[in-house]
């Protein structure tokens, strides 16, 4: 393609077949541009040079140049030095003294040479991600390096720097350029704990061999208590499947050292195939019960007491229905018991018509009908440990295994009537199948019924549950308040009433219990379904009476012609009336409020209420109104309140015409010394000992983003004269101080005993091209410290200094 260039002066010399350039010359050729104080072009070898000249010395003598060469190329980053040398033919360039950005890095050296679009090699330069470029805060220093852009660099030998202090060096280093997934080997973190000792953390090899899996394996060495091993495994494909293992190996106790096999296993699974069948299973496993405690810096882990393992094959047909099976393993760690439920097969059948209505016919009264089925196949075990009453030492394990077959339909019928009135109908009818079934026998030393065998037969249960009718209706009502915002409140009321009755399952007439009399000639019972996956026989006769109203409050609010409907709350009160009991036919009064007074803050309140008097003794209730005396409300049981908020605040608009603007957050004063008599500048051109405005806006609490969020819990229960009370709060803050400093705090406080449960400070530095962060969390019973600071580019996340406190916690 054609050369074409300009400059202020351009001399050809016929001769020697060149052309001199001085004076802002540049030269375009093909996609390729180069500017410079002084090119020499020769014709004959198809090459070029270009120069900068020296305008003036600095302070330590050395030239400073002006119009320094700087060559550009179509989607490539320039290269620039102090002298450039390009070979036309051959794509070829060299710069001496040169520099260059090509992501992801920097680039510098005393020889750069650039051959083709994708290699550079580079003599006595170096590599570094900081933008600093006289003086980066970091640097990999080499005599020789070969770059192939966007792949990797290899140097040798290569020494880091870190503020222009040899701090490290390798015989040679191979820096990966790629982005994105790419299989590798994790460099370590170097470091040290107050447990462990010197350490060298998370070396490892990461692969990823294709985009549907990847897997790492990681080493962490210990200089009192030795290897600990963690891997994990990742594996997707879109649509189809997805999931996880993880797990940590240690063949030694992380605290002593001492010999101990010690691990952690983790996984879950997501497979769709096809449309309508799915596999969901998740799951965990440790060594022993204070695996977590031991090596686990987090709250929620070292307190949790129960892991569980669980799996589920579902499969949708049309209409709704759905057959699963699931898989549930339990175990408890302090305690060493194990339930599991297998199998665990379900069938559903949402509600449908009993009668369908033919197309264009005519709605009948019959086609409300409707009817729901659902089966269920349940079987339950259990691993107890029998513990010796002297030593505390488990000695054996006693094992349990049952299993029923429950089939559930449930018709369900509605209609209007009066108008206004809505009416429905209920019933639900069960079956239960059992391969075995209990017969009991009345031991007069125990005074009570026990069980004398199991008998191995197929035996089946009917019940008719819920049998009744509700019938509900809706009022409204409206206030205005005209001198006010809220110009209208409209009041939503459902009250609703039913009947319910329900025969007494225990009579002998239905054969579920077995009956004998005691001594004193009292019927004691023993339930011969008492031992069943699901749940035992109702006893005793009901006949209730289910009252409820339910309240909602909205309101609207005009201002000039702007309107707007809010819900302010709702409030739902409910009890019952039982005719067949003798006493105490009236349950608790229960109540609830829902309100979001704004849409940051939630408030929820429940109670419960007895229309009745203690005992004497403070057990119990006896038959009596506690207004039988007299004007009274019922009493107070328990209640709870759930409050939670939260609040973020950006600076506000400053009013100064040279104010940043809303949103950005102060500059980072912490070099500065607001008080230093000695400092002039424009803000402060006397050095006067006085407070600058803009210092003082730093200062100002509301002048920086900052975010809050807060759970207030308060709950009160009188459980027969025996009162408690706790009141908590969970706690989320955060802070950005500066645009470089960011300050997060998490707790969960007891705020009746004025006991912090755990609490969380992190902090975080913006150090340029490094990143500085602080955990640390100081709890009564466990105190952990993290600081860690790390390059940012991700592609050299492995260059790092952690130092830890207290354990040796990997996870």
């Amino acid at each position: 393609g054609p050369i074409k260039y300009w400059a202020e002066q351009i001399t050809f010399s016929l001769n020697d077949q060149t052309t001199h350039l001085a004076g802002n010359s540049k030269i375009q050729y093909l996609d390729i541009t180069l500017t410079a104080a002084r090119i020499d072009i020769d014709w004959q070898r198809n090459s070029l040079t270009a120069y900068g000249v020296q305008d003036s010395t600095d302070s330590l003598g050395q030239p400073v140049y002006k119009g320094l060469p700087v060559l550009k190329e179509k989607g490539e980053a320039p290269i620039s030095g102090i002298e450039l040398q390009y070979d036309f033919r051959h794509n070829r360039g060299k710069v001496r003294t040169g520099r260059t950005n090509m992501a992801p890095g920097y680039y510098r050296g005393e020889d750069i040479r650039k051959v083709g679009k994708e290699t550079l090699f580079i003599e006595d330069g170096y590599f570094t991600t900081c933008d600093l470029e006289d003086h980066p805060h970091f640097y990999f220093r080499s005599a020789k390096m070969r770059v192939r852009l966007k792949k990797q660099a290899v140097a040798r030998p290569v020494t880091l720097y870190i503020a222009d202090v040899p701090v490290f060096a390798v015989p040679f280093a191979i820096f990966s350029l790629r982005r994105g997934r790419r299989s590798g080997i994790i460099l370590p973190t170097f470091g040290e704990n107050s447990q462990g000792g010197r350490y060298l953390e998370n070396f490892g090899y990461y692969w990823a061999p294709n985009d549907y899996f990847d897997a790492t394996l990681r080493a962490t060495f210990y200089e009192k208590t030795g290897f600990l091993y963690n891997g994990d495994m990742q594996y997707r494909k879109r649509y189809a499947f997805n999931g996880s293992v993880s797990g940590n190996y240690s063949p030694k106790d992380i605290r002593t050292g001492a010999k101990s096999e010690r691990w952690r296993l983790n996984f879950n699974h997501f497979q769709k195939i096809g449309q309508t069948f799915t596999i969901n299973a998740n799951g965990s496993f440790v060594s022993d019960k204070s695996f977590y405690r031991d090596y686990s810096s987090d709250y929620n882990l070292r307190t949790n007491q129960t892991i569980r393992t669980t799996a589920t094959a579902k499969k949708t047909f049309p209409g709704s229905r759905t057959l699963s099976m699931n898989f549930t393993r339990e175990e408890n760690l302090q305690t060493e018991r194990i339930d599991y439920t297998f199998p665990d097969l379900s069938y559903s059948q949402p509600a449908r018509s009993l009668f369908t209505r033919k197309a264009g016919g005519q709605k009948q009264w019959y086609h409300n009908l409707r009817y729901s089925y659902n089966s269920k196949i349940l079987a339950r075990g259990s691993r107890i440990p029998v513990t010796d009453n002297a030593s505390g030492q488990i000695t054996g394990f006693d094992r349990t295994y049952n299993s029923g077959w429950k089939h559930d339909i449930v018709p369900s019928y509605s209609f209007k009537a009066l108008k206004y009135f809505s009416f429905s109908p209920s019933l639900s009818l069960e079956e239960l199948w059992v391969p075995e079934y209990l017969e009991y026998a009345y031991s007069d030393s125990l005074d009570r019924v026990v069980v004398a065998d199991t008998v191995k037969e197929f035996r089946a249960r009917h019940l008719a549950r819920g049998m009744g009718m509700s019938v509900r209706t809706t009022l409204y009502g409206l206030f205005e308040l005209p001198f006010s915002p809220l110009k209208v409140i409209r009041h939503k009321m459902d009250p609703s009433i039913g009947f319910s009755y329900q025969p007494d399952y225990s009579d002998e007439v239905y054969g579920y219990y077995q009956t004998f009399k005691n001594a004193a000639g009292r019927e004691v019972r023993g339930d011969r379904f008492a031992n069943n996956t699901f749940a035992g026989t109702p006893q005793g006769e009901q006949r209730n009476m289910n009252i409820s109203v339910s309240n909602l409050f909205q309101g609207k609010i005009i201002r000039g012609e702007e309107e707007k409907k809010i819900d302010l709350f709702r409030m739902t009160v409910s009890t019952s009336h039982n005719f067949a009991l003798d006493s105490l036919r009236w349950s608790n009064l229960r109540t609830s409020l829902q309100a979001k007074p704004h849409p940051k803050l939630n408030f929820n309140f429940n109670a419960q209420h007895t229309f009745y008097k203690p005992r004497a003794n403070g057990r119990g209730r006896r038959d009596e109104f506690v207004w039988s005396d007299g004007f009274a409300l019922p009493s107070l049981l328990n209640w709870d309140v759930n409050m939670s908020y939260s609040l973020s605040l950006r600076p506000p608009e400053k009013k100064s015409p040279n104010a940043p603007a809303p949103g950005d957050v102060p500059p980072d004063t912490l070099d500065d010394d607001i008080l230093d008599a000695n400092r002039i500048s424009d803000e402060n051109p006397s050095g006067s000992l006085l407070v600058t405005d803009r210092q003082l806006e730093e200062f100002e609490g509301l002048n920086v983003p900052w975010n809050l969020s807060m759970n207030f819990n308060f709950r009160y229960n009188d459980n027969q004269g025996d009162i408690s009370r706790t009141f908590s709060t969970n706690l989320n803050a955060g802070v950005r101080l500066t645009k470089n400093w960011n300050v997060t705090y998490r707790a969960n406080l007891n705020l009746r005993d004025r006991e912090i449960v755990d609490q969380r400070f992190h902090v975080e530095r913006d150090l340029h091209c490094w990143q500085l962060s602080f955990d640390w969390s100081p709890n009564p019973n466990f105190t952990f410290y993290r600081l860690e600071i790390r390059v940012k580019e991700s592609l050299l996340r492995d260059l790092k200094l952690t130092k830890t406190a207290n354990g040796n916690r990997p996870f």
